[in-house]
């Protein structure tokens, strides 16, 4: 039996599930089977999903999951991301794909296991390329984008791809092929990643490409602290750690030029979602979960100060081995 369920209701089931923690369990195999990774698909249509494991291992339910490359639950502000389960050997599934996708995304399968000794989940995870079979017609952006508060300041920026097939499409973030460039980053500066910072009073263009499209988008930073200067995030080294050992992340590094306490934000973009115990502190820390063989967990450091100007993300790394 398959049906949709709701993703965030199912990550805390799962985090409960693996502190009950077989970490004393055999290794075992666990991996997506389909769709291979790298694997090209179609918006709107529904994509094969399969997972094989060894035999004999009790598992009573596989959740697929759809994300978008380097995205957190937290910026999902709208709509949960595409969720299937299957209940019954072999937990194959048709995951859809959705009609306004574009670019890389992650497939995320969890494979729920019950034995005698207590209840665990595996996971595995898989890229796949979302490219629509109608053309690129053009480049849309919001305009202007205006910065009042603090130099430092930084706003995603929106872009929009127009195609063939009358769907506009969201290619803001660099997995779907769009680069920046700034005409003055004395002005404002840009990342790979659609984000902007302020970084002196002025009128300015940043420029976005698509393929062979481009768009302008006129930016202008007039600010009521055009002295402050932006705090900077330092996410700490890539770990390799053993499952179920209690994990600290590190952001001692980063700061306020200024000298000031700043505030800090983590999120987890790739990986088992976990649950992240005090994720506004420069030292949060987690539990590892249970593994078959080395799975990596990706997580974002943002910092920003008082006056409202924050850093670009930094990443880390923690690689979990059985």
């Amino acid at each position: 039996m398959r049906r949709r369920v709701s993703f965030r209701g199912w990550a805390v089931v799962a985090g409960a599930l693996w502190t009950l923690a077989a970490f004393e369990s055999e290794a075992v195999a666990f991996q997506v089977s389909e769709p291979g990774k790298g694997a090209v698909v179609r918006p709107g249509e529904a994509m094969k999903v399969k997972v094989r494991f060894q035999p004999g291992l009790p598992v009573v339910k596989v959740t697929y999951t759809l994300l978008e490359e380097e995205r957190a639950l937290d910026d999902i502000k709208v709509e949960a991301p595409p969720t299937v389960e299957s209940t019954a050997a072999p937990f194959d599934a048709a995951m859809p794909v959705p009609v306004e996708a574009a670019g890389a995304m992650r497939l995320l399968a969890v494979a729920q296991v019950a034995e005698r000794r207590g209840q665990y989940v595996l996971f595995d995870e898989t890229s796949v390329r979302v490219e629509p079979a109608a053309e690129l017609k053009g480049l849309e952006a919001e305009i202007p984008v205006r910065f009042t508060k603090a130099i430092g300041e930084v706003r995603l920026l929106s872009v929009r791809g127009r195609y063939a097939d009358r769907v506009a499409r969201d290619l803001t973030h660099s997995r779907t092929g769009t680069t920046y460039r700034s005409r003055d980053e004395k002005v404002v500066r840009v990342n790979h990643d659609g984000l902007a910072q302020a970084m002196g009073p002025g009128k300015v263009d940043i420029v976005a490409k698509n393929d062979k499209h481009e768009v302008k988008i006129p930016v202008v930073v007039e600010v009521e602290s055009p002295e402050n200067r932006p705090p900077v995030a330092h996410a700490g080294t890539d770990q390799t750690v053993k499952q179920g050992a209690r994990v600290r992340l590190d952001a001692l590094l980063s700061g306020d030029p200024e000298g000031k306490n700043p505030f800090y934000y983590w999120s987890q973009v790739q990986g088992m979602p976990i649950n992240l115990v005090e994720p506004l502190s420069p030292r949060p820390y987690f539990f590892a979960p249970v593994v078959d063989e080395p799975r990596v967990l990706r997580f974002r450091l943002i910092v920003r100060d008082e006056e409202g100007a924050e850093s670009f993300p930094a990443y880390v790394n923690v690689t979990v081995v059985p």
